[in-house]
């Protein structure tokens, strides 16, 4: 009596980049970004953050009643910065720090994504700078 062999094919999975569809690396590194600032979230001092892309944002503040509030700063930030880059010829602007009197903001691009970390005055942004890159 003869045994039937069986044969076992080998599966493998393409994943195919179409021109409209975010890049495959690009989501890896959004998630790797994303559980970045999520451990920086857990600082002391840190208030929160806002993360924007083309076409999303995502928000994680303390306060959910000062979103509003923390998003308008955060893109008057940016794009005051970007303004005064192309005013005086700085060229790319690797990252904004803007200090208050109890408040800190640190805004940068990552990427195609726009960060702004919140935090209060006595944090070292440059810790936070140095582990986002």
């Amino acid at each position: 009596m003869k045994m039937p062999l069986k044969k076992k094919a080998l599966q493998v999975e393409v994943e195919e980049q179409v021109d409209w569809a975010p890049k495959i690396e690009e989501k890896s590194r959004i998630a790797d970004l994303r559980a970045t600032l999520e451990r920086i979230k857990s600082r002391e001092g840190i208030i929160g953050y806002i993360i924007r892309g083309s076409t999303s944002a995502s928000v994680d503040i303390k306060d959910p009643s000062k979103i509003i509030d923390y998003a308008a700063l955060s893109a008057e930030a940016i794009e005051s910065g970007e303004s005064l880059s192309s005013m005086f010829g700085l060229g790319k602007i690797c990252g904004i720090i803007l200090e208050g009197k109890n408040l800190k903001v640190l805004s940068l691009t990552k990427g195609e994504q726009q960060l702004s970390i919140f935090m209060d005055k006595h944090v070292d942004h440059k810790a936070i700078l140095e582990e986002i890159e």
